[in-house]
């Protein structure tokens, strides 16, 4: 057995970005971008009203208060979308809009509602410091800023900045194609008649969501049985993947075919059988550019498998910034007895306490346990050789 990072070393090596792709901003939304975003001008272009009000110059309003106002004519009406016609000089405004560029001369907007209009006056009985109520040009971003960086996830505030520079497509990262392939004799379809002995497929169905929750085109190639024929007959549907994820049939139990068959298919090995629990007898390979991952058969051992490795594939993949799961650390808040052989990923519930991030473990930890994984949100990271954890202790933890 090799140890978890001497296993995520192995597969970040032989793991390459895949080609972009330019799409319109607009369907953005999830992807991750292949470019750099920067824009050509300043965000925003010009100095803008941020209120409804009067652009002045705050020059002519130092002495406005309550009892003493002050009244300057009023030169024009500025809408936004339109750039005013005048340049202010002492004791002149112009009534504007939101949004709408300071005319040439304004440097300060007073409200709408700290103002009071007479014929074609303004009084102003309230005095504000220089470049209140303005967005100054460039205020959100510079000219020549780089506003995203390659590797970003595209959200709804991302595309919205991406559009604000001008740019109506993008490059991103092609989806990988991810297939998916349940294994074992045992397994049934849902929506199949129960049969004594076999239990419904749920690896599949965890999979294929846990693949497109993590921004890769997912598809369900179905069940094999233990059965090399079988088996050999999905692969080959496969055979457009980036990233090929089999449940089961990876230990060394008499009907466990898969990894033997893999390798007489071609398939070189990067590693086979990792130092944790859940998940010693995973299994990963390459053949050409496409990855293949064989995960324990066990529910809970198969997604926590997923999270180490085919999240890294599949992050590296899209080229994103961080390429593993997200990981931090929460306060233990009950005690811990385990047997020290191996590391460990215990299912958690996160939750902040007195504004202190906590960690409570599941009650039952068995692989076959699938209900821990809808509990918890998060895995208790417990290094190998450790035997006994106490409240309050400070854990590494695996977001989910």
């Amino acid at each position: 057995m090799i140890t978890l990072e001497e296993a995520i070393a192995k597969l970040k090596s032989r793991v390459r970005p895949l080609p972009a792709e330019v799409i319109p901003v607009l369907k953005s939304c999830g992807r991750i971008l292949r470019e750099d975003v920067r824009s050509s001008f300043p965000i925003p272009p010009f100095d803008k009203s941020a209120m409804d009000g009067f652009a002045v110059r705050a020059a002519d309003i130092i002495a406005a208060s309550t009892n003493k106002p002050i009244t300057l004519k009023i030169l024009e009406d500025i809408p936004a979308g339109q750039v005013g016609r005048f340049r202010l000089k002492k004791g002149t405004a112009a009534r504007i809009m939101t949004g709408a560029p300071l005319p040439k001369g304004a440097d300060t907007v007073v409200m709408v509602e700290d103002t009071e209009t007479s014929g074609d006056g303004v009084i102003i009985r309230k005095t504000l410091t220089r470049g209140s109520h303005v967005a100054p040009a460039g205020e959100d971003i510079k000219k020549g800023e780089r506003a995203l960086s390659a590797g970003t996830l595209i959200g709804a505030a991302e595309m919205g900045m991406i559009a604000s520079t001008g740019c109506n497509k993008i490059k991103v990262a092609i989806r990988p194609k991810v297939r998916i392939l349940s294994t074992g004799s045992e397994i049934l379809k849902p929506g199949t008649a129960r049969r004594p002995g076999h239990i419904y497929d749920a690896n599949g169905y965890s999979l294929t969501g846990l693949a497109a929750q993590w921004g890769a085109e997912a598809r369900f190639l179905g069940i094999a049985a233990d059965r090399k024929g079988a088996l050999e007959r999905k692969i080959a549907r496969a055979a457009d993947s980036h990233l090929l994820i089999l449940s089961g049939g990876v230990s060394v139990g008499d009907y466990d075919l898969v990894q033997d068959m893999l390798l007489g298919m071609g398939i070189k090995q990067i590693f086979h059988k990792v130092c944790i629990k859940p998940g010693m007898p995973t299994f990963a390979g390459i053949k050409g550019k496409r990855i293949v991952l064989g995960l324990p058969g066990h529910p809970v051992s198969c997604m926590v498998t997923f999270m180490h490795f085919a999240v890294l594939v599949i992050n590296i993949m899209l080229g994103k910034l961080e390429t593993g799961p997200h990981r931090g650390k929460a306060i233990l808040t009950a005690p811990l007895q385990m047997k020290p052989d191996r590391r460990k990923f215990l299912r958690g519930t996160l939750q902040e306490i007195d504004g202190r991030l906590t960690v409570m473990p599941f009650h039952a930890q068995q692989s076959s346990v699938l209900k821990s994984m809808i509990t918890a949100n998060a895995l208790i990271d417990i290094p190998d050789g450790v035997s006994e954890l106490k409240a309050g202790k400070l854990v590494d933890i695996v977001y989910l």
